[in-house]
Order: structure tokens, then C-alpha cells, then sequence
């Protein structure tokens, strides 16, 4: 196995706000050459709980076509330039709504992986915050299992995995809106298994783009503000 810890708190890089593709390089605080791509999103570097973590939101441009109908699971991400085919990635996530959505923003945040320069294609597994069992009160159903979701980009998005595999490719999972999760995810050839704090809360062996070396990096959804830091990779 070949660790690599990609950055850590006050290692993060100061992100540009953009409203399409743009791509840089920079050299973080712990001297790790790091290089990114901002895909309709912006982000940028913020203290929150004493600390500082990687702040990424919609664009403005890309929350109005959402808002005006674009529907949601939209190509949205941070991508590094970098690479995973197996292994694990980790990242601790806080997510909360920003008011700039309509009314099924959720808080979704979380990591995208297998990313194909060549067609945009990739796969993701993200949360939904205000669908997680730790909030008070708690979601109604069927929200409540409903907090943690993959999705393979173009083609096999939520309303096509729910219809045709109804439970398969989303769960229940212990998070809460505001709050910081861990959300790690194992990926061996076709198996993917997700962990939110350490417990386990997906798993299939079925992954569309199964051993596929391609790019990696933090997805967000409609509606999000969401907060990442501490990022892991360990390849196998």
C-alpha cells in the first residue's frame, strides 16, 4: 500500500473563485505540490471551529441553472491533479444549506473518484446532511434512509439507481447537518464500501467504472455550503 496525505488543515491551498473549468498549481503550507480544477463551484480558505478548512459552494451562475431547473447531481467538484484506481480516500465533511436553493437542498457534500479527463465521466458517493439520523428532529421518512447516496456520472444518477434498484445504492447514515463527519470509501476493483465515522453504512460490488485509474476530488451538490478538510489517499 503507498500512503499519501494530499493535505491536512492549514495545508490547504487557497482555491480562486471561478465560474467554469480553470486550472492552477500551488505549493501548500507542508510543502506538497498540489494542483487543482474547479469545476462551477468556487472555494476558498476560511477559519471554522478554530481551524482552517476548504469552503466550496456553487457557483452563482451554476445555482441559478439548478434553481431553473438543470436538476441536481450536476458535475460540481474540486478535481486534483492526481489519481486513484484502488484503494481509500478519507475526508472530514460539515455541510449545512445556504438559502439559495429551493426547497429539496439537503446539505449534499462528499468525494468524487475514477474522473476521466476524456469524457467528464466519474463516480461519487456523497451525504445528505439533513437526511442524516443525528438530526433533531429527525427526517421524515423516506429521508431517513436516504442520507448517504453513489451516483456514476453521466448516466446512473439518483432517480435512475432509486427506480431501478430502490435501496441498493443509498442508506441511512448517522450525520447531521453543521456537524463534521469523517466519510471515507474503500474501493476494491467493483467493491465500494463507505464509512461515516468509522461505521460502515454502504456497501455493493457493482461500481460502473470498476478499476479505472482516474482523478479524485471533493463533490457538491444544490444548495450547499459545505466545509472539507484533512484529506487521505492510500493506494493499493
Amino acid at each position: 500500500m503507498k500512503f499519501r496525505h494530499i493535505f491536512v488543515a492549514a495545508a490547504f491551498l487557497m482555491l480562486p473563485a471561478c465560474a467554469s473549468l480553470k486550472t492552477g498549481s500551488q505549493t501548500s503550507a507542508a510543502g506538497v505540490p498540489s494542483a487543482y480544477a474547479l469545476h462551477d463551484v468556487y472555494a476558498e480558505l476560511v477559519a471554522r471551529e478554530g481551524r482552517q478548512v476548504l469552503q466550496v459552494e456553487l457557483t452563482d451562475d451554476e445555482q441559478a441553472r439548478q434553481l431553473a431547473g438543470a436538476g441536481g447531481n450536476r458535475p460540481t467538484y474540486v478535481l486534483f491533479d492526481d489519481a486513484l484506481e484502488n484503494g481509500s480516500i478519507e475526508v472530514s465533511i460539515a455541510a449545512e444549506l445556504n438559502g439559495k436553493s429551493g426547497p429539496d437542498a439537503r446539505g449534499f457534500a462528499g468525494l468524487m473518484f475514477h474522473h476521466a479527463a476524456t469524457d467528464g465521466s466519474y463516480e461519487a458517493v456523497y451525504l445528505r446532511m439533513t437526511n442524516g439520523t443525528l438530526n433533531d428532529p429527525g427526517p421524515p421518512a423516506p429521508r431517513n434512509v436516504r442520507a448517504i447516496q453513489y451516483i456514476a456520472h453521466p448516466d446512473f444518477h439518483f432517480p435512475v439507481s432509486r427506480e431501478l434498484f430502490p435501496g441498493k445504492y443509498e442508506s441511512a447514515a448517522p450525520v447531521k447537518a453543521g456537524a463534521t463527519h469523517k466519510l471515507r470509501l474503500d474501493i476494491d476493483g467493483s467493491r465500494l464500501s463507505a464509512f461515516v465515522d468509522g461505521q460502515l453504512v454502504l456497501s455493493f460490488d457493482d461500481l460502473k467504472l470498476a478499476n479505472r485509474n482516474g482523478g479524485f476530488g471533493l463533490w457538491i451538490g444544490d444548495g450547499t455550503r459545505a466545509y472539507f478538510s484533512d484529506l487521505k489517499v492510500i493506494r493499493r
